[in-house]
């Protein structure tokens, strides 16, 4: 990417999708759980303790809660304060990118692996549905370039600076963050034969940093559960937070055990790659098979370390009994880097790459289109207008690219940038309208007569997005029968809670109902407008006027 303006430009439009994002609703479960917790926090004056409803959280350290409560404290309790650190991280993550890329190849080289980060999809999508990966990525990538730094020309300042990144990446995810930044730069040193570098008195620099970083969070988990065993998580008592951070969080994953088991597929990893990569999964594959069907690459090349690292991470992930696609998210920096650098930097693209690349623009267009004309059309047809303004637009800048290796950045950057401003303008915002948590919170919102705090549900399934949008986790009650004892409440009910209601003498009237979906679980029946009807089930408002009354 040797013109700095057509980087600059690009970079506008992708920022520009992700600020779309950031006001997008949260998406359950874990989006709006993650800012419902963290809104605890501020309003309850308590920032040492995390609760998953009533339960004690244990799963995940502080730190990304900790952010999302400062931006509340800052900005008020709002869906865009909440994702606000998320993306900060993420363009932390796109600087570190760039200096890394610069500091292995050059400053052409680091452009395009900053556009290559911000477009990976799976990245894209970690700034709208964001959850912890966001924060841990961009402190992974900053530890990775300062580690490297320190490693090209060893001094104090770069192994503090990575060192503290790597803390705040544990404190934020735990030992997959120490994998994602280990792996790599065990590689480097491995394939570089760098040993000396392990006797130089700035790694006990290092690990003291790194100590020092996470004692906030043992100190938290120590506050919250070493002083108290007689919480019982996950039917256990006893249970030590410092004992459970530093040596247990992972290997539950891997092994499956106290979290359970939901994919044996050992290729899962590999085959979520696909998509999470695009739209330069194609330059990702033809890295791998040239490093290991060609010999045309320059054997001393030091990235190889790197490379060999970023696989060994893949590998490993993929024996964990628990798999979620996005815990490929911190391993994109790397990648885009190898790729921007491997491919472009050594002029070995293979020039049939540029009409695959072109290829997907088209794909990914068509299928976008598919959501936002058919699936979920736009209302206002000015949209129309502007999307066929923007679609000839890149066609014409693509063509008008110069370079084969710019063209295939030009095109995948264009392509992200299209389907993704599309699904934030247009398929979101719609998908959202079938939350029924989010639906539902503002209709009581927007209600002149219905107080929040007399909203309550039977028993303990979650309501992410309806607390969040309340500003206020609903009240439980344990036991049909127990309503008796409420006077003008209202009650949030499924379907088959509302059947059981209709059984008892307990007065009601219906206030409203709203459709429900799970729309984190897309299937074809719900996104095909013919059949979307059937898929849907609902959710109701129920008013309770108590003891007394005669209402039905």
């Amino acid at each position: 990417m040797e013109s700095k303006k057509i980087f600059l430009s690009l970079l506008f439009l992708l920022l520009g999708v992700y600020a779309i994002g950031l006001f997008s609703g949260l998406l359950e479960n874990d989006s709006a759980q993650f800012a419902v917790m963290s809104m605890r926090m501020v309003q309850e004056g308590d920032f040492l303790s995390l609760y998953k409803g009533t339960e004690p959280y244990l799963d995940k350290p502080h730190l990304h809660y900790w952010l999302a409560a400062a931006s509340y404290t800052v900005f008020g309790i709002y869906e865009f304060s909440y994702k606000l650190p998320g993306f900060l991280a993420l363009l932390l993550g796109a600087f570190s990118v760039f200096k890394m890329a610069q500091l292995l190849y050059s400053t052409p080289i680091a452009r395009a692996a900053a556009l290559i980060f911000l477009s990976a999809q799976t990245i894209v999508l970690s700034g709208i549905d964001l959850r912890t990966d966001a924060v841990l990525t961009g402190f992974v990538a900053l530890s990775l370039w300062q580690f490297l730094a320190f490693l090209k020309a060893p001094h104090w300042r770069p192994m503090v600076y990575g060192a503290l990144a790597a803390a705040m990446a544990f404190s934020t995810k735990g030992h997959l963050a120490l994998v994602m930044i280990g792996f790599p730069v065990l590689g480097y040193l491995i394939h570089e034969r760098q040993w000396s570098v392990l006797l130089k008195k700035e790694i006990l620099l290092g690990v003291f940093t790194f100590i020092l970083g996470i004692c906030p969070i043992l100190y938290a988990y120590y506050v919250q559960f070493d002083l108290h065993p007689e919480l019982v998580i996950r039917g256990q008592s006893e249970r030590s937070g410092i004992f459970f951070i530093l040596f247990e969080q992972s290997f539950e994953r891997m092994s499956g055990q106290g979290m359970g088991t939901n994919s044996p597929d050992y290729l899962f990893f590999f085959h979520t790659f696909l998509w999470a990569f695009l739209p330069f999964t194609p330059l990702a594959i033809y890295l791998f098979f040239k490093r290991f069907k060609s010999k045309s690459l320059n054997t001393k090349d030091r990235t190889q370390g790197l490379l060999y690292g970023s696989l060994a991470i893949l590998l490993l992930i993929s024996f964990a009994q628990f798999k979620l696609p996005h815990y490929l998210n911190s391993s994109m920096p790397l990648w885009a880097v190898l790729v921007a650098g491997r491919v472009g930097g050594h002029g070995m693209l293979w020039k049939p790459l540029l009409y695959i690349q072109r290829g997907l623009f088209v794909l990914l267009t068509a299928v976008a289109l598919a959501l936002c004309l058919w699936i979920f059309p736009y209302t206002f047809w000015g949209s129309y207008l502007m999307l066929a303004l923007f679609v000839l637009a890149s066609i014409y800048w693509m063509y008008q690219s110069k370079g084969v290796f710019n063209s295939v950045v030009i095109t995948g950057v264009l392509t992200a940038v299209l389907v993704n401003g599309m699904l934030n303008t247009g398929f979101y915002p719609k998908l959202l309208r079938y939350q029924a948590g989010k639906t539902v919170s503002e209709k009581i919102m927007q209600s002149s007569y219905i107080s929040p705090d007399k909203i309550y549900k039977w028993g303990n399934a979650h309501s992410w997005a309806m607390d969040f949008g309340l500003r206020s986790p609903l009240k439980i009650v344990d036991q049909l029968e127990d309503f008796k004892a409420l006077s003008s409440v209202w009650v949030y009910l499924t379907e088959s809670q509302l059947e059981v209601l209709s059984t008892t003498d307990i007065s009601y009237t219906i206030e409203f109902w709203v459709p429900s979906y799970r729309i984190t679980r897309l299937k074809g029946s719900f996104l095909n407008p013919a059949t979307r009807l059937k898929t849907l089930e609902k959710r109701y408002l129920v008013f309770l006027p108590g003891a007394g009354s005669d209402l039905k």
